[in-house]
């Protein structure tokens, strides 16, 4: 297979104390976005180099640190080959980002734990019909939204279907509450969502938590939204080794 000539995206200007990184970053998200087919066989380090700017050594750290990643792959006498990452892999990105202020996330989690049952809890006591005709057409937007393959959309009507819940409640302060965070909760779930097999937990959940509230049930509604917080725990706890205590 002949070798990639040239790779795609051109890089800024380099400052020396980063210069591996940038390189990294760059090829990270070529393969990332599909521009390297799985077997592609990447131009030699020297000829990289050359494309980069940088030097040899600095090119050998950045292509090792993709091979830590399962990225690429060296083969003895034949050169070093694009591998199709898994799902981890590609979320990594993300969630590297989403985990920078790792005392942020954890707050946020605790908060929706402690927070949204109690809203589910009222909202399966207070909910008019129209309210409920509401929620039943945000998890169809849910639906046809994982359908259509538009995670963001999707993510919009999730926070949707919690904000209705919250007016649902009939309690202004929780509304409010919810509201303050709205944006970190969106930004949040967007990332989230992107795992596979999250969204299609997340419609079951919802569907549960609208189940009881539509029965009027507001220890059953309480127990199914703390089941969904606790869902979403168990990703970042199983799939990112992230630590939550609640």
């Amino acid at each position: 297979m002949e070798p990639i000539q040239e790779i795609p995206l051109p890089l800024p200007s380099f400052k020396r104390n980063n210069l591996v990184q940038m390189v990294f970053d760059a090829l990270k998200e070529n393969i990332l976005a599909g521009k390297f087919k799985e077997g592609d066989c990447l131009p030699t380090q020297e000829l990289l180099a050359q494309q980069f700017g940088v030097s040899r050594t600095v090119m050998r750290e950045a292509l090792n640190k993709l091979s830590s990643l399962g990225l690429i792959e060296s083969q003895q006498g034949r050169g070093t080959f694009i591998r199709s990452p898994n799902a981890k892999v590609v979320m990594e990105p993300m969630f590297h980002a989403l985990m920078l202020d790792e005392t942020s996330t954890r707050e946020l989690i605790e908060t929706r734990y402690y927070l949204e049952p109690i809203i589910a809890r009222l909202a399966a006591k207070h909910a008019e019909p129209q309210q409920i005709t509401a929620l039943q057409e945000l998890i169809g937007l849910m639906e046809q939204r994982y359908r259509n393959g538009d995670i963001e959309a999707f993510a919009r009507e999730d926070l949707a279907f919690h904000l209705k819940l919250a007016e649902c409640s009939k309690n202004s302060i929780l509304q409010r509450i919810l509201g303050i965070i709205r944006d970190m909760l969106l930004d949040f779930i967007v990332k989230l969502k992107r795992t596979p097999g999250t969204p299609e937990q997340a419609i079951a959940d919802h569907k549960k938590i609208l189940a009881a509230v539509i029965q009027k049930d507001s220890d059953l509604a309480e127990q199914a939204m703390q089941r969904h917080i606790l869902d979403l725990i168990n990703i970042l706890r199983d799939e990112y080794a992230y630590g939550m205590d609640v």
